[in-house]
């Protein structure tokens, strides 16, 4: 017998018996994000319409039926963290802006200049500016705070206490600090910043 430990990003759904509806419209707008996750269902049972379509997609799933213990995961908050310097380049629009790696104590900001293209893939635990546009098929995960200045076709997991967006293209899904974003809230092209208040609740200001 070979036993491995792996790390999994999962979803939980709640469901009653008038749910199928629901879950099926949440499929359709977020079958790309869904996809590369595992789908935990919560309550009595699972609808054999919902196992159909599931299978069919070749979406992992199953059926919580025992209480499982589940570790926290941390935010990671960086100290002393200005928005100052994204601010400013909002200011200047479209204008090209290139940025060092900037250190703030033991903080380190990354910057990329160049469009995110398709099939690449970006993990880090300092903060992040992107300056171009994040295509479709990218993925990016960072730990810390992002600003990005180009429209968002990717998929982006932000763990930070901040986010700097202009919009989300119709490829594009984002979660900061485990909310989905909505796109609808995200079509204009101007700057918003995003935080969470004390009890989680996501807060959007546009700039």
């Amino acid at each position: 017998m070979k036993v491995k430990q792996q790390t999994l990003q999962s979803f939980e759904f709640i469901l009653s018996e008038e749910d199928d509806e629901k879950f099926f419209s949440y499929l359709d707008k977020n079958e790309p994000l869904l996809k590369g996750n595992v789908l935990m269902f919560s309550g009595k049972t699972i609808s054999e319409n919902i196992k159909e379509v599931l299978k069919e997609k070749s979406i992992c799933f199953f059926h919580k039926n025992c209480e499982l213990i589940m570790k926290k995961k941390g935010v990671i908050k960086l100290p002393n963290i200005s928005v100052e310097d994204a601010l400013e380049t909002i200011k200047r629009g479209e204008e090209e802006v290139k940025v060092k790696e900037k250190k703030r104590g033991e903080n380190i900001r990354e910057v990329i200049e160049k469009p995110i293209r398709s099939g690449t893939f970006i993990k880090t635990k300092n903060d992040l500016i992107i300056l171009s546009q994040i295509n479709s098929g990218s993925e990016i995960e960072v730990a810390g705070n992002i600003e990005l200045f180009g429209t968002v076709n990717g998929r982006i997991v932000c763990g930070g206490t901040y986010m700097l967006i202009r919009d989300i293209g119709e490829n594009g899904y984002i979660i900061f600090n485990g909310i989905i974003l909505e796109k609808d809230r995200f079509k204009s092209r101007k700057a918003k910043l995003l935080k969470l208040d004390k009890s989680n609740k996501l807060i959007v200001e546009e700039l």
